[in-house]
């Protein structure tokens, strides 16, 4: 289920090198000059070829000083058979001492061979993310290609779906940044993306110091235009960059939450009916039922808790920004701009469990279809939602 459930908390760096491996057997093929093709080495994610083919993951575990500090961690698989996946393998924390000591336990590297500063930066950018969606990825390309450049394979986002994620994004900051020079509202998103000029030398004088602010911010460039933005709200500006990026994120996760919401509102009313108790109930021990029913009962509550988590991060938002917008009242949203680094790791966090959850859920019951008949089918699944959702507690932790 972990791994088949998708891309937020799992990421299988194997298959994008597989793909520029195929690339590059297609354009030997190909080629019709003496120039051999770049090899997919040089535009994998990794220099250490044996990283290339492992599969990253995030882990909710106990801290080892304190076990009642939960949090999440990054971890590596190695599996022993790239083939069948399944077979098992050796996993161990994303550390790069730690890495390299399993590896070279299994003569995984030559000799001589260590971690390139690229593989250093690659390794410390995955352990930050909150998730592994494209978007993520895509938002830290800059730091990932520090030392040098990497395909694009590992970003692929769609042109249609990168349009209507940035689209909120530019709207409201185009919201913002007129507002903030006492200029009428004009939609710089619609002006920005099209060829037609704007009606009046006003219109057009704010439509280029808009857009150019919309573009930094959307780059996560600190440049005037955007340090003026966050002073405007008297939040530090040295921590422009990190700020802007979190809002940015906060918009994109609630373009996911959207996404997600059908298949999130399927598996809740599987989850709150009869059919989430095996079809065996009856013939069960009394002992064996009430422990299945707290394993159940503990699952609703996590999912719940998860739940409420984001909706309520995502309305404090959304009504923060109205009350700004409409009632010219800007304190809650100067807050909200303070505590987004914070917001933005628990709704990502929290929407990558139950996007995690429910695809989870889709695989095993094909879309709550296919009716569980024992308890041994439903309790190891129950077992996975407890255990991914505790991430849900790490970020309460975290944000109090």
């Amino acid at each position: 289920m972990l791994l088949g459930s998708g891309r937020f908390l799992c990421f299988d760096v194997r298959q994008p090198f597989r793909d520029l491996q195929t690339q590059d057997a297609d354009a030997r093929r190909e080629a019709t000059s003496d120039a051999p093709p770049a090899q997919a080495a040089a535009r994998s994610l990794f220099d250490l070829g044996t990283l290339n083919l492992g599969v990253f993951f995030k882990e909710v575990a106990a801290s080892e000083e304190d076990p009642d500090d939960v949090g999440v961690t990054t971890r590596i698989f190695f599996p022993y058979n790239d083939e069948d996946i399944l077979e098992g393998g050796e996993s161990t924390s994303a550390d790069p001492k730690e890495i390299f000591e399993t590896l070279s336990k299994r003569g995984a590297v030559k000799q001589g061979e260590s971690f390139t500063p690229h593989d250093h930066k690659v390794l410390e950018v995955l352990s930050s993310l909150p998730t592994f969606d494209p978007f993520l990825m895509l938002s830290r390309r800059r730091e990932l290609e520090a030392d040098r450049g990497v395909d694009g394979v590992y970003f692929e986002i769609s042109e249609a779906d990168w349009t209507r994620i940035r689209k909120p994004v530019m709207t409201r900051i185009s919201m913002l940044v007129s507002k903030a020079n006492h200029g009428a509202a004009i939609d710089v998103y619609q002006q920005y993306m099209s060829d037609d000029g704007p009606e009046s030398e006003e219109d057009e004088a704010r439509r280029i110091m808009t857009s150019a602010v919309v573009d930094s911010i959307w780059r996560g460039e600190a440049t005037q235009g955007a340090r003026q933005l966050i002073r405007s709200f008297r939040l530090d500006e040295a921590e422009t960059t990190r700020i802007l990026f979190a809002w940015k994120g906060i918009n994109y996760y609630e373009y996911q939450y959207q996404i997600y919401e059908e298949k999130l509102k399927r598996f809740y009313r599987w989850l709150g009916s009869s059919d989430s108790m095996p079809k065996d109930s009856a013939g069960m021990e009394t002992s064996a039922l009430d422990r299945f029913t707290y394993r159940r009962d503990k699952a609703r509550k996590l999912i719940r808790a998860t739940h409420v988590k984001i909706t309520q991060i995502l309305k404090d938002y959304n009504a923060a920004f109205d009350a700004m917008i409409d009632e010219d009242s800007p304190a809650r949203f100067q807050q909200f701009l303070r505590d987004a680094p914070q917001s933005f790791i628990t709704v990502g966090l929290s929407i990558g469990v139950l996007a995690h959850t429910a695809n989870a859920w889709e695989e095993l019951t094909a879309g709550g279809r296919k009716p569980l008949q024992k308890s041994a089918n439903l309790e190891p699944f129950y077992d996975f939602i407890i255990a991914v959702n505790g991430q849900d507690y790490s970020a309460e932790r975290a944000a109090s």
